[in-house]
């Protein structure tokens, strides 16, 4: 992608920047000086102190984003807030960056303003560079911990969910059907970025549980495609980035098994396409864990399991 010729803030590009922000400050706080104060400042986006503090800014702008006729206000106040926040902490520059990019996602007007472009122009470069150098880390974290693995763990990692236990089934029937209702609520108010943050989530929850729901949700999403082409693109980019980062904070909590669960999702919902976001790094380490299956000559083994 082409920063400088950019006018609108793709809404994956905003999602997948929020992602990396919170994996950002899971690293502690040299990195997040590193990769996100420390640009923005010099980009000049730090500015004299304001009155207001980063909260009761970031609560009005929340009530502007509300009204149709003061959505165009919502991209310069947050260039504001932004530089209040670098007046406060590194806590206050994480929310109101997510906040920011949050208000992309939903809002062409935001995404299209001057401030939110210029805002990833700057913050993008420096953001994937960090999660290249992140990458690379989670790979060797991960290849570790996969060696550590015994047997059991392994089958762990691989059986399916249990849903013979009927509390356990009730409960994940119980969240499916919240979750859809939800789906239904945005679909029947038009609110096609809520509507894709909950088909999202409600996808990679359960895909692959059994009474899912999941032609229903599908026709909502061929709804949403009649009416907005692309929809079905975004939704996609939105679960890939969403797997990812499951997959990546599983490692950085070093939950191996957790994290093979989400590769395994992924691999299940996007069936090797590569032209989906983030394909080559969880194919990499697909490719790792079945080298250390292989390693191990455990195959027989987990195939029982199955």
């Amino acid at each position: 992608m082409d920063l400088r010729s950019m006018r609108k803030v793709p809404v994956p590009v905003a999602e997948d920047m929020i992602k990396i922000v919170r994996l950002l400050a899971m690293t502690g706080k040299k990195t997040f000086v590193t990769y996100l104060w420390e640009p923005l400042r010099e980009a000049g986006w730090r500015r004299a102190p304001a009155a207001d503090t980063a909260k009761r800014m970031t609560d009005r702008i929340e009530l502007s984003a509300q009204e149709p006729g003061s959505v165009h206000t919502v991209a310069p106040l947050c260039k504001r807030l932004i530089s209040q926040a670098l007046n406060e902490t590194l806590s206050s520059v994480g929310d109101a960056t997510i906040f920011f990019l949050g208000k992309m996602t939903e809002h062409t007007k935001v995404s299209t303003a001057p401030e939110a472009i210029d805002f990833v122009q700057v913050l993008l470069p420096r953001l994937d560079q960090f999660k290249n150098v992140y990458q690379n880390r989670s790979n060797e974290l991960f290849s570790q911990g996969l060696q550590a693995m015994t047997p059991d763990d392994f089958k762990k990692a691989f059986a399916p969910v249990d849903l013979g236990k009927t509390q356990i089934k009730v409960e994940i029937q119980q969240e499916a059907a919240i979750l859809f209702n939800k789906i239904q609520v945005a679909n029947r108010n038009d609110d096609l970025p809520r509507c894709r943050k909950l088909i999202a989530q409600y996808m990679v929850q359960h895909a692959d549980s059994e009474d899912n729901n999941m032609p229903h949700v599908r026709e909502v999403v061929a709804a949403f495609e009649k009416r907005y082409p692309g929809f079905n693109a975004e939704l996609e980019e939105f679960m890939a980035i969403s797997l990812h980062f499951q997959i990546v904070t599983a490692i950085t909590q070093a939950d191996i098994k957790k994290a093979i669960k989400g590769i395994r999702k992924y691999a299940h919902i996007f069936q090797g396409n590569p032209d989906v976001r983030y394909h080559l790094e969880v194919d990499r380490m697909e490719s790792k864990l079945y080298e250390i299956i292989t390693e191990k000559g455990l195959w027989e083994e987990l195939k029982k399991g199955g």
